[in-house]
């Protein structure tokens, strides 16, 4: 009985571990731990005890995981793992770039690259058709990180 609870105990500390330790290993270990505790029980006891044995771990994995969910996000700790920035802003319209015209810097399958009238180099999508490189395009949509552009035919976008 001993050694039952003493790797159910270390199988629990392994999984902790695990938070702070990369690579998947300690959990695994702590897994390995928590099976031989069934197969240990599964040799030790008669009848019942081994079945309630195997379901009390299961459980009790189960309530370490529910526990972690619901506290490790929150917790002053988790503030060392997760980041809080963000590059860019998404879902914001930027009109300065709404008809500026350009130059396709590479074949637009439907995505590629674009020099823009003012010297500036952005990554854009074409609208519908594939353009290839060297083609003029206008900028007709800018939904925050996507660019959509259009092919302009003499001077003038196309109706596509």
């Amino acid at each position: 009985m001993v050694a039952i609870v003493t790797l159910i105990v270390t199988g629990s500390l392994l999984m902790l571990a695990e938070v702070f330790l990369p690579g998947m290993i300690s959990g695994m270990i702590g897994l390995l731990c928590f099976l031989a505790a069934i197969v240990l029980s599964y040799a030790t006891f008669e009848g019942s005890m081994q079945h309630l044995v195997a379901i009390g771990i299961f459980c009790l994995g189960l309530l370490e995981f529910l526990i972690w969910l619901w506290w490790f996000p929150s917790s002053r700790l988790a503030g060392q793992f997760i980041s809080k920035g963000s590059i860019g802003v998404l879902n914001v319209r930027d009109p300065s770039l709404l008809g500026r015209s350009g130059v396709a810097l590479t074949d637009l399958r439907p995505a590629g690259s674009v020099r823009l009238d003012g010297g500036e180099r952005i990554d854009v999508v074409a609208e519908g058709e594939m353009l290839s490189k060297g083609e003029h395009v206008k900028v007709v949509t800018a939904d925050g990180i996507r660019i959509v552009v259009r092919r302009l035919v003499a001077g003038k976008p196309s109706s596509a």
